[in-house]
């Protein structure tokens, strides 16, 4: 298993230099054909498909989507992808093995929802660590990615995944998975906007 690539692209571009950057409108029209011009969420589809250029080194690629919304690239051999974006920004990546990746804007709500995602365990685990909020992101993203590898059956994160550990210097957080003796490692990058969080399935 490789070192994943990966791109956050921050959306600074308007909708008519989105689409003028892009050859193949024909891989996205069907996608944002009903939302409204100029729409966060039109937006955003058009950043990913540019986003997904660059990181394809400038190659244009057909992506498709399965029942829950996961995309994968419509062509053989072709690498795992997820996509992420909040807002201002999107997150693309691409992996030799199933690959999730989220990005969360940094903000005052995730102290409000912490109990909603995270035990009374892992709380005590994340506040062991020195910035409790970033922690605290961490630990919402980080769920986030896992949730994309694995799958509908773990939908109730609360209940089958725990934060067993966090270590901002080695950007990496281990996150027990029921039914997995092995914990999954989630890595990540932030900076004063935002947190990445990315998981590669290693089993």
């Amino acid at each position: 298993m490789s070192a994943p690539d990966y791109i956050v692209w921050k959306i600074t571009e308007s909708e008519d230099e989105l689409r003028a950057s892009l050859s193949h409108p024909e891989y996205f029209e069907a996608k944002i054909r009903n939302l409204k011009p100029g729409s966060r969420r039109l937006m955003e589809i058009l950043s990913v498909r540019r986003a997904l250029k660059e990181l394809m080194r400038g190659e244009e690629k057909p992506i498709v989507y399965d029942r829950f919304g996961k995309p994968s690239i419509d062509e053989p051999d072709a690498p795992f992808i997820s996509f992420s974006h909040t807002r201002d920004y999107v997150a693309v990546i691409s992996s030799d093995v199933p690959v999730g990746i989220d990005i969360e804007r940094r903000a005052d709500r995730v102290q409000r929802v912490v109990k909603q995602f995270l035990t009374p365990d892992e709380i005590a685990v994340l506040a062991l660590t020195p910035d409790i909020d970033l922690a605290f992101h961490l630990a919402w993203s980080g769920k986030e990615s896992a949730f994309k590898v694995l799958g509908q059956s773990f939908y109730d994160l609360k209940k089958l995944t725990s934060i067993v550990h966090v270590d901002l210097d080695q950007k990496r957080v281990l996150l027990h998975v029921e039914g997995r003796e092995v914990p999954m490692s989630i890595h990540f990058d932030y900076t004063d906007d935002y947190v990445l969080t990315w998981v590669q399935d290693e089993v």
